[in-house]
């Protein structure tokens, strides 16, 4: 059954849809996908896109990133991916939490 849900009420192990365009809404594992590529540049400054791929007994010893950074653009492709973390516990949860601190 699929279901819409505000962002905020995300939690770990909620699975989700990917789709070009949308933004990454928590760090997140892509558990399968099609031509899945994000700009995680406002996260990590990197300034190429990434391809995303999901392991499977094919791909293992090629390492691909299955890993989705929260507020990352999906720029192409579509696929379903699994919260792995949300709020102060992300990324950009710990990134906001240090600003606030060195601002203190």
């Amino acid at each position: 059954m699929t279901q819409t849900i505000a962002v905020s009420d995300l939690v770990v192990g909620d699975v989700f849809k990917i789709e070009q365009g949308m933004r990454v809404p928590s760090d997140s594992i892509l558990l399968d996908g099609i031509d899945v590529r994000t700009d995680e540049s406002a996260m990590t400054g990197e300034p190429e896109e990434m391809d995303k791929s999901h392991v499977t007994d094919e791909n293992y010893e090629s390492n691909p990133d299955p890993f989705l950074l929260g507020k990352s653009l999906v720029t192409s492709g579509m696929g379903t991916a699994m919260v792995l973390c949300v709020g102060v516990n992300s990324r950009s949860g710990m990134a906001e939490e240090k600003l606030q601190t060195e601002e203190d």
